[in-house]
């Protein structure tokens, strides 16, 4: 069973997709590019949850201003509005690559509520120089805009670094994918600026995890070029409640082996 639903923040509102009708509540963010939708697999094997899905802003049906960035306290306004939603005051969470990034925000601002993480292919789980540069710098913004605007002024630069590896062929490869078309690069440059304050506090996250315990679950593919297998091993260390999946796969994850893993730690 599916329904679409609204939820109306200070900048705008988001649809977010209901799934399910369990009595247990899995709120899930998607990835940069996606929609709510790919959560809606999940539903044959989660019979006793129902999935809370978030079309982030400009994904999907979501309506929101221009150069107005998504908050923290959204994302608990997000998470309060689907616990009243079920009448629950426990929620797990589900987060893909961008997406991820929400999820691990939400668990330093209502660690209470939580009772499962997890983070496919997550971004966010260690510092990211480049991301930082081009949306809280002055420099950077102006950089990064005249490159998504005028993008052939900065090709041969891009296949200079490629060559010299200082990016790697699949970042570069990946970069290509989303900078092809102009409607890609105008979905960049929307996208990052927005969710550039929702970047988890890595030292005060994994000492909410590790003093709560709270049961944190990993999964990255072996040959994701855009989030290397290192980045779940140093997120993890120390902190016996998070568990690394490393699996035969590239950044793609939600095939149904896959989906089977995850949902055997929510059943």
């Amino acid at each position: 069973m599916q329904e679409q639903g609204y939820i109306q923040l200070d900048n705008g509102t988001l649809q977010y997709l209901k799934i399910g009708s369990g009595n247990k509540l899995l709120l899930a963010f998607h990835g940069y590019g996606n929609d709510a939708s790919i959560f809606t697999p999940f539903e044959a094997y989660l019979p006793g949850y129902t999935i809370i899905s978030i079309n982030l802003p400009y994904h999907g049906d979501s309506n929101w201003q221009s150069k107005m960035s998504l908050q923290r306290k959204d994302l608990v306004a997000i998470a309060q509005h689907a616990m009243n939603k079920l009448k629950v005051d426990k929620l797990s969470l589900l987060g893909f690559s961008m997406g991820a990034r929400c999820c691990m925000c939400l668990v330093e601002e209502m660690p209470q509520c939580i009772d499962t993480l997890i983070l496919a292919a997550p971004d966010g789980l260690v510092p990211n120089p480049l991301y930082n540069f081009v949306t809280n710098n002055f420099l950077g913004k102006w950089v990064f805009g005249n490159f998504l605007t005028h993008p052939g002024h900065y090709m041969p630069f891009i296949r200079l670094l490629k060559r010299l590896s200082i990016i790697s062929k699949g970042r570069y490869k990946f970069a290509m994918y989303y900078l092809e078309k102009e409607n890609d690069r105008d979905l960049l440059l929307k996208v990052w600026p927005n969710m550039s304050d929702i970047i988890p506090d890595r030292k005060k996250l994994k000492a909410i995890i590790a003093q709560r315990k709270i049961p944190v679950y990993i999964f990255i593919g072996r040959y994701d070029k855009v989030i290397p297998v290192d980045y779940g091993e140093k997120f993890k260390k120390n902190i016996p409640s998070v568990q690394l999946h490393v699996l035969d796969k590239g950044h793609w994850l939600f095939d149904e082996e896959t989906i089977f893993k995850m949902i055997e730690y929510l059943r």
